[in-house]
C-alpha cells in the first residue's frame, strides 16, 4: 500500500491554517477568540491541483459575521481569495462545477463564478426554500442537495404550504407525543430530505431541472408528525448512486437511537435499499470509494446507546455483501475518507484529548497513525501521497 509522508500532512496543515494565525502575539480574551478566523474543510479540484475552502470570522466593530472562499494552490501553498470578505457577506458550501468554475451558496441561492478574485458571479439556482450540503457531479450534470420540505411536496409546493401556514390567525399546535431527546424544539411537518436535479449547461445559460426526492419512497415520509429526517448523505464519484443517513420512526422515539443508511440510484424510480437493517444502533459518515465499488460507514451496534463504539463497515455494491473492518480496534472513529487507490480508509479518532488521523487497511484492518501533533480533521485525499486536513 502506498502511504503519504508526515511532511505532506504538515504542509497541508500549515497551508490551511495560515489564515488563522497572526504574526502579532497578544492575550486571548473573549473578543479575540470570537474574532479568530475559522477555516472550513477543503474541496479538491477535479485536476487535484487546487482546493477551495471557506474562512469565517466575526467583526467586533460591525457586529456582523462574514465568510469568504479562498483557493489553495496545493503544490506551492499559495492562497488566493476568490469572494469578497467584508463583514455581513456570508458565502458557504464551496464546490467545483469544472476546473475553471466554482460554485457556492449566498443568500439562499447557488452561484457560479469564474476561478478569479472577485469574478463576476451569476445565479445557477434560486430555490424557493433553503438548501444545504450541495454537491455537483459534472460527469452526470447532476446537482444534489438537502432541503426541509413538507411530506410528498416539491420545493415549490413546500414553500407555498409554509406560506399558507404563516397566514394562520394563531400558532397553536396539539401534540400527542413528545420526543424528549429534542426538548428544545418542536416537531414540524417539514423534514429534511435529499434531492437530485439535472443541470443543463448551454454557454452562459444554465438551467436546473425538476428536483427528485430520493427519500420520498420510504413509507414513513408521509407522516407529518413522525420525527424522521435525512441527516447526511454521500454521492458516488460517478454520480449514479447516493447513500443517505436517516432516523427511522419507531413506537418509542424517545429512547430509540437507531439511525439507518439507505442506498439509492440518483435517477430515482426505485425504492432505496436499506443497508443497516441488521443492527439497531446509530449509523453515520457514509463514504464511497473513488472507484464507486464500495461504501464505508460507521456503525454503533448496541441499541439505546448514544456513546457506543463506532465500528467500520464496508459494503460492496456488486455483491451486496457487508463486512466489518478492524473489529478488534478499541478506538471509536467519527469520520472516514477513502484513499485515492481505494485500498485504505483514513479514520479520524479522538486520542488523549486531540483528533488524529489513522490509516486503516480496507482488507486486513491493519492500522497506522499518520498524524502526531495538533488536532486533525476534515480529511481530503489529493493523490496517492498527499492529503489535506
Amino acid at each position: 500500500m502506498r502511504g503519504f509522508s508526515s511532511a505532506s500532512v504538515l504542509l497541508a496543515l500549515i497551508c490551511l491554517a495560515v489564515l488563522s494565525v497572526g504574526s502579532n502575539l497578544r492575550p486571548l480574551d473573549i473578543k479575540t477568540f470570537h474574532s479568530l478566523n475559522r477555516v472550513g474543510a477543503p474541496v479538491v479540484s477535479p485536476n487535484q491541483r487546487l482546493a477551495l475552502f471557506t474562512t469565517s470570522y466575526y467583526s467586533q466593530a460591525e457586529n456582523k459575521n462574514a465568510a469568504f472562499i479562498s483557493c489553495l494552490d496545493i503544490d506551492s501553498g499559495n492562497i488566493t481569495r476568490l469572494t469578497e470578505d467584508r463583514p455581513g457577506t456570508v458565502v458557504t458550501n464551496p464546490l467545483w462545477f469544472d476546473q475553471d468554475t466554482i460554485g457556492y451558496l449566498k443568500r439562499g441561492a447557488l452561484y457560479r463564478q469564474a476561478l478569479q478574485t472577485d469574478g463576476a458571479a451569476s445565479v445557477v439556482f434560486a430555490p424557493p426554500v433553503p438548501i444545504s450540503n450541495v454537491n455537483y457531479r459534472a460527469n452526470q450534470s447532476l446537482l444534489t442537495f438537502m432541503a426541509a420540505v413538507y411530506p410528498n411536496c416539491t420545493l415549490m409546493e413546500s414553500a407555498a404550504a409554509k406560506q399558507r401556514a404563516a397566514q394562520r390567525p394563531d400558532s397553536a399546535m396539539v401534540y400527542d407525543n413528545l420526543w424528549a431527546r429534542h426538548w428544545n424544539e418542536w416537531m414540524t411537518p417539514e423534514k429534511a430530505s435529499v434531492f437530485t436535479a439535472p443541470v443543463a449547461r448551454a454557454d452562459e445559460q444554465w438551467t436546473v431541472g425538476r428536483e427528485t426526492s430520493l427519500a420520498a419512497m420510504l413509507p414513513h415520509t408521509a407522516d407529518p408528525l413522525t420525527r424522521w429526517a435525512v441527516d447526511d448523505y454521500a454521492v458516488s464519484p460517478s454520480g449514479s448512486s447516493l447513500a443517505f443517513v436517516v432516523r427511522p420512526p419507531t413506537d418509542n422515539m424517545t429512547w430509540s437511537t437507531n439511525v439507518d443508511i439507505y442506498l439509492a440510484a440518483t435517477g430515482g424510480g426505485a425504492r432505496p435499499r436499506l443497508l443497516t437493517g441488521r443492527v439497531g444502533g446509530a449509523a453515520s459518515a457514509p463514504a464511497f470509494s473513488w472507484d464507486g465499488q464500495r461504501l464505508a460507514w460507521l456503525q454503533m451496534e448496541t441499541a439505546g446507546y448514544e456513546a457506543d463504539i463506532n465500528r467500520i463497515y464496508i459494503y460492496t455494491l456488486a455483491t451486496r455483501e457487508t463486512v466489518a473492518v478492524a473489529y478488534d480496534w478499541d478506538a471509536s472513529p467519527h469520520a472516514l475518507a477513502w484513499s485515492r487507490d481505494n485500498r485504505a480508509l483514513y479514520a479520524v479518532v479522538s486520542s488523549r484529548g486531540r483528533n488524529i488521523v489513522v490509516e486503516v487497511d480496507a482488507a486486513t484492518g491493519k492500522r497506522r497513525e499518520l498524524t502526531s501533533g495538533g488536532s486533525a480533521g476534515a480529511v481530503r485525499p489529493v493523490d496517492a501521497r498527499r492529503v489535506l486536513l
